[in-house]
């Protein structure tokens, strides 16, 4: 039967009940839920990192092997990416002698972060095959209740020099939380008819988590995606700028969050965008700019630029240096597969989640991953909405049918 989007609160929570009959679907709401809460220490699995790799071999046990063209053709890409990572970062460990998980001292660990991302990534198709736009529908909904649910946590949450993480280990992780999942509750703007008020409160809630991270890269991205409500409904645009101009305007936790991060700003005293990004690096090496250096055994540069021997703080400068042009190329065909044919406002909602990774490592977030699952599912549906239409014009004795 075809998912209907509920239109009343009553119809949403129906919904929403029907979900305990089904323990992949309970599985898949911890997920989203509990993205944001990190229990042990970054790049290790956190609790739903282990609630999707359980929930994979029990989609993988139902599944006849088969997935459309338009799903499976930026999966392959993606594979094809994931093994040139693993052959780059095996023959570096060879060419170095060094097998550590420790990022500054081998290149063991870079390639579990892409291979569990391409996972999650696979987990969400495999979810919209047997579920389809309730899916989507139901992990927009999840996300909203998960951003409410951080700005509560954030009143008793520990900050950091005026900067808060909430249930995240650093600020910048919750400033990149903030970003996408304001990204994919734009989505579910347009596609399952989010009310205009819940859309504003879940946007205004993405915008108090990045001003309380005081997160420069998210604070920008998410002022990017202003563009995406100027070709909004009117009235989203005046609600919008209603909320937004009160809650600036007044003294409130929102403005006083503005005012911690515009202090933060203007008192930054980092190097230059180039230095303390590690793009110098990359200028320093340009033997490593057709096949990578491998994403890895950062000791070897701490003597030469000057973020010494940390990981470059950029996903863009990460890829071209650690991968190389291959790489960047790969990657790149990836992202085509999986934004071939959007929207123009799909491509600004994703872009600015890109954006973030200018300035930070982003490709590890698994919510990115899912973001763009969710680009990939979206246009598979509207592909099947559209074949739909189409045979129902052609059906035998009605108006319009083909001749």
């Amino acid at each position: 039967m075809k998912f209907k989007t509920p239109t009343t609160i009553v119809a949403t929570f129906r919904q929403i009940s029907l979900i305990r009959r089904d323990i992949r679907l309970v599985m898949w709401s911890l997920v989203v839920l509990l993205l944001p809460f990190y229990v042990f220490d970054s790049g290790v699995p956190q609790p739903a990192d282990w609630i999707a790799l359980t929930l994979l071999p029990m989609l993988l046990k139902t599944w006849n092997g088969r997935m459309p063209g338009a799903m499976l053709r930026p999966l392959k890409s993606l594979l094809v990416f994931m093994a040139y990572v693993l052959v780059v970062n095996l023959v570096w460990s060879l060419v170095a002698f060094t097998f550590s998980i420790n990022a500054k001292e081998g290149f063991l660990m870079a390639p579990t972060y892409y291979i569990f991302n391409g996972l999650m990534f696979f987990t969400f198709l495999l979810m919209f095959q047997k579920y389809g736009e309730f899916l989507l529908w139901l992990t927009v909904r999840l996300v909203l209740a998960a951003v409410f649910l951080q700005v509560l946590m954030s009143a008793l949450a520990r900050g950091i020099d005026g900067r808060s993480s909430v249930m995240f280990n650093n600020p910048n992780q919750l400033g990149y939380y903030a970003l996408v999942s304001a990204c994919l509750i734009l989505f579910g703007q347009k596609r399952f008819k989010i009310s205009t008020v819940l859309v504003t409160a879940g946007l205004a809630a993405c915008s108090y988590l990045a001003l309380i991270s005081a997160s420069k890269a998210a604070l920008a991205s998410i002022c990017a995606l202003g563009v995406v409500l100027l070709i909004s409904k009117v009235r989203t645009i005046v609600l919008a700028g209603i909320v937004f101009s009160a809650l600036i305007f007044t003294s409130n936790p929102f403005s006083r969050a503005i005012d911690n991060a515009h202090s933060r700003i203007e008192n930054d005293q980092s190097y230059g965008f180039f230095e303390e990004r590690g793009y110098d690096r990359i200028a320093a090496f340009p033997e490593y700019w057709p096949l990578g250096a491998g994403e890895g055994y950062y000791n070897r540069f701490k003597e030469i630029s000057a973020i010494g021997s940390h990981e470059l703080h950029s996903s863009v400068a990460t890829l071209f240096f650690c991968y190389g042009l291959a790489g960047v190329t790969l990657f790149g065909m990836f992202m085509w597969g999986t934004m071939r044919g959007a929207e123009l406002r799909t491509v600004i909602i994703v872009g600015a989640a890109f954006a973030y990774g200018m300035t930070h490592q982003g490709l590890r977030f698994r919510l990115l991953w899912l973001l763009l699952a969710m680009v990939v599912s979206l246009r598979e549906l509207d592909t099947r909405e559209r074949l739909a239409r189409l045979a129902k014009r052609l059906v035998p004795g009605r108006p319009g049918r083909a001749a």
